[in-house]
């Protein structure tokens, strides 16, 4: 009985603290009165259980008026202790409590009081010494158990000294001092029992504190990564139809760079708020890492469905986020698969979700894409790709071409930017876009690069020592130490001097790690590289954070270019970020210059530096000279 007294405490503890802090206290009367809740209910339990086994006994010993007197209160008690156990099913007040406690102690105490009164029988003044025991355990505080032994005590004593035959008065002073010793052992195992529930219920507590912190982020509250496919193969499991959505920030690591880690935390805790309130009973978001999130809906949606829910979860993350003084606007791009294949797995679908966001963040940046056909086929295109690299002699596929940058003032060529083919022996010529984009994502980058850049190197240095080269670097490259040390030592080992060498790096490059950015940038400088900012316009553009960088040169995206012409705010853009440019002591270059109307343009904005299809095409590393030759040769004349 005690076991399970013990065990009722610590399960109704457990469910009534809707706080998982392991610190819990008896801190007044009335918790411990709370903590008593389940001995009490067990104790009305196991009276209303007992009494009918006692009913009928009075119906075979009891006769006439004491059968009535009796039978009268075992019933009550009877009653009374039915009703205490449904009543305290509910939350009860202690004073509700301390009245089922009290009241149930009374029946039971008429009991054999009546009995002594109709029939005394000196064996049977045992009870008052069970019912002794009873009140000092199932007391619901301490005045409660001295009332009630106290009473029980003195029945016991007048009883005994009173009675019929009554006991020697010494017997009964022994007494007198036994019993209240036997109350306070009797009350210690009570104390003993409810710090043994109390320890239970702060190691459980400690262990929910624990799963929670394994199974939630400790930032935003929401599921982590760990619970996020602990309920993936939930779902598969059960056999139901969801579907998964992968959420990357876009913008996120420029706020968390240019304005510190609580600003940023600011920001993925507000961004986790707008995911719960979005999903709302449809999906559960999780945490993954960084500014990446998943989402699983808890049923499978339609194209229509998946795209809506993919709109408002854009839509609502796109608006304007208010962070302590900071006012921040970011966006968010979704890949979204269905996972209603039983036998595709977990990795397989995050691969798929993956590849939708990939797409997204490429060509519809801030905005949802469900994986479809066509991305299927294009993923096993980048497997193929990606296969083939792998497998391929870099060394001997890969080569460069150069397309000039004009210095439009002096008309002459100033640098060449090196530029990538890869012709591959079992795929034939591979577009740029295509193998640079599937080495980037499996990690190959980093060698391909070393490769790329020591053909370049080898070729600039028959080139006339005023001529520059601008050469592209990758996020994965800025990001590895590792690689930035192999760059350094190509440019060494080639002889060519360092200030003839200009190392490009788009915006999403860069601000993918911002910090990490820096130093490797401020490396390469400090050995006397030039550096430039490629694609400027076309991301995330703020001189905000180009003053922080080594930048001596930015590029103009062609997206401005073609816009030139038919819209005139576009020149009003691009004369602005000239002239900051040159305030700055950055030398700005246009890219994608490809016809006689968009050169007019630039020149009415005073553009020095050009690059494009309208100068040349990129062209292989044997007809730079004659290039250069010929420019001489015009510039002469």
């Amino acid at each position: 009985m005690f076991l399970r007294w013990r065990h009722e405490v610590f399960r109704w503890l457990n469910a009534l603290r809707r706080d998982p802090s392991p610190h819990l206290r008896w801190s007044s009367q009335a918790e411990e009165a709370e903590a008593m809740k389940p001995i009490v209910r067990q104790y009305c339990l196991i009276t209303g259980l007992y009494y009918p086994f006692v009913v009928a006994d009075r119906f075979v010993n009891e006769h006439g008026p004491a059968l009535m007197v009796m039978l009268s209160v075992t019933l009550a008690a009877m009653m009374f202790a039915v009703y205490g156990w449904l009543a305290l099913r509910k939350p009860t007040s202690r004073r509700r409590l301390l009245t089922i406690n009290l009241g149930l102690n009374l029946l039971l105490y008429l009991n054999p009081v009546a009995f002594q009164l109709l029939h005394f029988e000196r064996e049977r003044l045992i009870y008052f010494l069970f019912l002794i025991f009873i009140y000092a355990v199932t007391g619901v505080s301490l005045w409660a158990v001295a009332l009630s032994v106290g009473v029980a005590l003195t029945t016991l004593i007048a009883f005994g000294v009173l009675g019929p035959g009554a006991a020697a008065t010494h017997s009964s002073m022994l007494m007198l001092i036994i019993i209240p010793v036997i109350v306070l052992i009797f009350n210690a195992i009570r104390t003993s029992m409810l710090q043994a529930v109390r320890a239970q219920v702060v190691a459980e507590g400690m262990r929910n504190e624990a799963q929670k912190l394994a199974d939630c982020d400790a930032l935003t509250g929401l599921p982590n990564r760990r619970s996020f496919f602990t309920a993936f193969e939930a779902a598969r499991a059960a056999g139901r139809g969801f579907d998964l959505l992968l959420v990357d920030l876009d913008g996120f690591k420029p706020i968390n760079d240019i304005y510190g880690h609580s600003v940023g935390d600011a920001l993925l805790i507000d961004v986790a708020a707008r995911l719960r309130e979005v999903c709302g009973e449809a999906a559960t978001p999780s945490r993954m890492g960084g500014d990446e999130f998943a989402i699983l809906t808890h049923a499978a949606m339609s194209d229509d469905a998946l795209e809506d829910l993919g709109a408002r979860l854009c839509e609502r993350l796109r608006e304007t986020y208010l962070l302590g003084g900071v006012t921040a606007n970011i966006s968010a791009s979704l890949g979204m698969t269905h996972a209603d294949d039983p036998g595709m797995s977990a990795s397989h679908c995050l691969e798929r979700a993956d590849y939708a966001l990939y797409f997204a963040k490429q060509n519809l940046r801030g905005a949802p894409v469900v994986f479809n056909a066509r991305h299927e086929a294009d993923m096993r295109n980048f497997n193929l790709v990606d296969q083939t690299l792998r497998n391929s002699d870099l060394d001997r596929e890969l080569s460069i071409v150069f397309q000039p940058q004009v210095d439009v003032t002096d008309g002459r060529t100033v640098s060449f930017e090196a530029l990538a083919r890869w012709d591959s022996v079992k795929l034939g010529a591979v577009r740029p876009d295509i193998f640079i984009r599937a080495a980037e994502r499996s990690g190959l980058i980093t060698d391909i690069t070393l490769h790329l850049l020591q053909k370049a190197l080898r070729r600039v240095a028959d080139w006339p020592v005023d001529t520059r080269v601008s050469f592209n670097l990758s996020a994965r490259d800025l990001r590895s130490s590792l690689s930035i040390d192999n760059i350094i030592r190509t440019v060494r080992e080639s002889g060519v001097d360092p200030s003839r060498i200009e190392f490009e790096i788009t915006e999403t490059a860069m601000l993918s790690d911002f910090e990490q950015a820096c130093e490797a940038l401020s490396r390469l400088k400090a050995m006397g590289c030039r550096i430039a900012v490629d694609d400027f316009g076309a991301g995330y553009s703020s001189f905000s954070y180009i003053h922080r960088l080594p930048v001596d040169k930015i590029k103009i995206d062609r997206s401005f270019v073609v816009q030139l012409v038919s819209h005139p705010s576009a020149i009003q853009i691009v004369k602005t970020i000239i002239e900051l440019a040159r305030n700055l002591n950055l030398d700005c270059v246009i890219e994608g210059v490809e016809t006689m109307d968009e050169m007019d343009k630039l020149r009415q904005v005073r553009a020095r530096y050009v690059q494009g299809y309208l100068f040349s095409k990129p062209m292989p590393a044997s007809e730079v000279a004659a290039w250069l030759a010929m420019e001489q040769r015009r510039i002469a004349v």
